[in-house]
């Protein structure tokens, strides 16, 4: 088995909260030479048909993806799901549900952000988001234009991460739980994404034995040296225990150039081309 780097699993459209349309974002791909992809947006399949409409006329392979919110113990977690059946009609009428309660959730915002005499209106968010599943970076984007701030970094800092005066909490919130049942219903393969966030490394093994989890995002732009070791020594050990195999993932979280704690432009972190292909042979000891 090659063992090339050229995939990257993890990554956002103007269908969620990324800053290309699934088109322009293939196109950035193959100009990286990836070979294997995948758009996971923010509890949204908008973009996967042209994603994998553009990325196959461009010669890659795209894998169809999606990237959960929930909250567990009163934080927020997400979970990526891959090769499931996107077009399910239940998954597509639930995700329509939690685009309207996204757009309701932005008009408190609004109003929370409006007491702190920072004001903005709803068109000024809604021209960033293109169709797609209304976010906070998407607010983040309107404050940036309005001069409250310099960049997405500080708009959270400031006014939109989870203790900041901007803040607000959706209606309807997704268990860890609820969000692998959806994968798994609609024959997909449920990871937890970038476990490093969340300091809930003893939950992993439950959610293998419990909910099924089928594997943890090892490889991601924010982990570092020791966290990569960490969670490979976390997947050894549950594979362990309890006598399963568990796919390991990688990816960008690419959304656009100044995104993220760490700005880095699409192309700069990469996982093993065997990694996605384990995805797409659905066998995750495939080496």
């Amino acid at each position: 088995m090659s063992n090339l780097k050229n995939s990257d699993l993890h990554m956002h459209s103007t269908a969620s909260d990324g800053g290309y349309s699934p088109s322009e974002l293939m196109q950035k791909c193959k100009r990286e030479n990836l070979e294997i992809v995948s758009l996971t947006d923010h509890d949204s399949v908008d973009g996967i048909n042209e994603a994998i409409r553009v990325g196959t006329e461009l010669g890659m392979v795209v894998i169809p993806g999606i990237e959960f919110s929930t909250k567990h113990k009163g934080k927020s977690v997400h979970i990526l799901g891959y090769q499931f059946d996107w077009k399910n009609e239940e998954l597509c009428a639930m995700l329509a549900e939690q685009k309207q309660l996204r757009k309701e959730r932005l008009h408190s915002i609004i109003k929370r952000l409006a007491a702190v005499d920072v004001h903005i209106l709803p068109n000024d968010v809604l021209k960033h988001v293109d169709g797609g599943s209304i976010g906070r970076p998407h607010v983040a984007k309107a404050l940036i234009e309005a001069g409250y701030v310099k960049d997405v970094a500080e708009a959270f800092d400031l006014y939109l991460a989870e203790d900041k005066p901007g803040y607000v909490e959706k209606s309807k919130e997704m268990s860890v739980k609820e969000a692998i049942n959806w994968i798994h219903q609609t024959g997909g393969m449920a990871i937890v994404a970038h476990p490093v966030y969340y300091d809930l490394d003893e939950e992993l093994y439950h959610w293998v034995k419990e909910w099924r989890l089928d594997g943890i995002e090892v490889y991601h732009r924010d982990h570092d040296v020791e966290a990569v070791m960490r969670y490979e020594q976390i997947c050894d050990n549950i594979e362990s225990e309890l006598k399963t195999t568990l796919y390991r993932t990688g990816g960008s979280d690419f959304h656009h150039e100044e995104y993220g704690r760490v700005p880095e432009p699409l192309g700069i972190t990469r996982v093993a081309n065997h990694l996605a292909q384990a995805l797409i042979k659905r066998d995750p000891s495939y080496k």
